[in-house]
């Protein structure tokens, strides 16, 4: 399968100029600030890109925050006064390869980004280009309009002489996410303002992705879901009841019911209203995995949220391995040691890195290399990765908190 495997990101916001050779799972860690979410809103912009402009719908569709264009350039004293955004994302050497380079200047901006540079490579064949000369723009070797407020890519994939590959690329770069889940949301009681399928970003139409899941993938999920919610027996999708859900709280058509395994049988059952938060977020993380509409490259900012540590990494174990089972491809931030635990980091797929700031405030990403996570593992015990971590062995703290 076509997964995501390079990154190359210049002058957007902290991430001056950043290289990356990405797996199936990656994992960052690093302090609050050190260009985290930057890196996985870098992917959203060249999706935005591969999917045919760069403005803020487009953007929020992809969970990338809006913002002034002079608060997306990077603007480092001494750095180069290159009006453009570089974004670089292709699958691998050899491979096929999409670059952007994209500007918004001005005093006043406009609704959408230009297209200074543009190039689809197809291996070592470039099969679309144009530069910052007007109508020099050409798709396999034809010159076509020179629109700068629209990508080529568009174009290619329109064009039966792109390969597999290139419009397999281009469709994950479309395609791509960063979904994070909030409680209200979560709960049905507060609308998504950034929906998707089969879940919004935000957490919203969860009951109805549940209800959804193909009968293998549904039973796969409920066993996954019930090992992680050790307080419920079970839980299903149905329309809200006044037996559990009080009439002042505002409801979805359908919400999920839990069956709490230490209740009484009549009284039971209680809505997503009324369970916790985890239990929520432990289904919307499943969902994505195991959903077949779910995208094919998608990024969970703030993995952690809204549970324990020991919660979190379990949840980290079963959610990756589901991951790796489907040959879809992720990219998780985390505050949370213990997440690290879960990660089985002697499978090439799965991938940490360390992000932090440089003396000038750039952002710098470098893969942790794990050689033997089990000689870790009986030298430091089940918890190595974490301790190591915070013991700042392997870098991603906050400057106040090194060691």
């Amino acid at each position: 399968m076509t997964i995501l495997k390079k990154l190359k990101i210049q002058r957007f916001k902290s991430l001056y100029d950043v290289d990356l050779e990405l797996g199936h799972v990656n994992v960052f860690i690093g302090a609050n600030g050190s260009g985290k979410s930057n890196l996985l809103e870098a992917i959203g912009v060249v999706g935005a890109a591969a999917f045919g402009s760069v403005d803020d719908q487009a953007l929020l569709r992809r969970g990338v925050r809006p913002g002034v264009p002079r608060i997306y350039k990077s603007s480092f004293p001494g750095s180069t006064r290159d009006p453009s955004i570089r974004i670089t994302a292709g699958t691998g050497e050899g491979g096929a390869e999409y670059f952007i380079g994209i500007s918004n200047q001005g005093k006043v901006p406009k609704p959408y980004w230009i297209f200074r540079h543009e190039r689809v490579d197809d291996g070592n064949k470039t099969i679309a280009s144009r530069g910052p000369t007007e109508g020099a723009a050409r798709v396999f070797g034809a010159q076509v309009r020179d629109e700068r407020s629209r990508s080529l890519a568009t174009q290619v994939r329109a064009n039966l002489k792109a390969s597999q590959e290139v419009r397999d690329l281009l469709t994950l770069l479309d395609d791509y996410a960063i979904f994070s889940p909030v409680t209200p949301v979560l709960r049905g009681i507060a609308p998504d303002t950034a929906p998707r399928v089969p879940v919004g970003l935000f957490g919203g139409n969860l009951p109805e992705a549940v209800d959804a899941l193909s009968t293998g993938a549904k039973k796969r999920f409920r066993e996954r879901a019930l090992t992680l919610i050790d307080w419920a027996r079970d839980f299903d999708v149905g329309p809200p009841s006044a037996d559990f859900v009080a009439s002042s709280v505002p409801t979805m058509r359908s919400v999920i019911r839990f069956t709490d395994a230490f209740m009484r049988p009549d009284a039971e059952t209680l809505s997503g209203y009324d369970a916790s938060e985890g239990a929520l977020y432990v289904l919307h993380l499943l969902v994505l995995a195991l959903h077949s509409q779910s995208p094919r490259t998608f990024a969970v900012d703030n993995f952690d949220q809204a549970l324990n540590p020991a919660a979190a990494r379990s949840l980290a174990e079963v959610f990756c391995a589901e991951i790796l089972r489907s040959d879809r491809q992720v990219l998780l931030t985390t505050h949370n040691p213990l997440v690290l635990d879960g990660l089985a980091l002697d499978d090439d797929r799965v991938r940490l890195y360390r992000v932090e700031r440089d003396d000038q405030g750039k952002t710098k990403v470098q893969r942790v290399p794990v050689a033997n996570l089990r000689a870790l593992k009986r030298r430091h015990g089940p918890r190595a990765i974490s301790r190591l971590w915070t013991d700042g062995r392997i870098g991603g703290l906050p400057r106040v908190g090194r060691v």
